[in-house]
């Protein structure tokens, strides 16, 4: 059975999820120093050795017309640092999965489940990072 890990990265929080099958659940945030992506792969790369997956899904934010911005340029430039950095792992151990509306969708959620904005503030990017990581899920099975 494949594990599975599943990231949202933001401009200074790495949401993470898991999966070993068909159910994702939220793992944590990395927080690193704004726009740092360097930091942000070295604590990805120590959650990786005490963790280890088989596949990464990523979160790839596309325009709403399917086009490619600036996020999505930032998740290429990280994806680019992590694999020049980690021979375990090859473009094709990588999965981009297009991201729109998960950050809305989690808070939506949360919203509902009536969090306060501090556990919002928590949550967020590993419950945006299960959403991605369910989405997957679902396309493969």
């Amino acid at each position: 059975m494949n594990k599975y890990l599943s990231i949202d990265l933001g401009s200074k929080t790495l949401g993470l999820a898991t999966s070993q099958g068909v159910v994702a659940s939220p793992s944590l945030t990395l927080k690193f120093e704004e726009w740092n992506f360097e930091q942000a792969k070295e604590k990805l790369l120590d959650y990786l050795w005490k963790n280890p997956c088989e596949k990464i899904i990523i979160g790839y934010p596309k325009n709403m017309d399917g086009s490619i911005g600036e996020r999505a340029e930032m998740i290429d430039y990280f994806i680019e640092l992590f694999l020049a950095d980690n021979p375990r792992f090859g473009a094709s151990d990588i999965i981009k999965v297009d991201e729109r509306r998960t950050t809305k969708m989690a808070r939506q959620i949360m919203i509902e489940a009536n969090l306060s904005r501090e556990q919002q503030k928590q949550k967020k990017d590993s419950l945006a990072a299960q959403l991605i990581l369910e989405q997957y899920l679902n396309s493969i099975n």
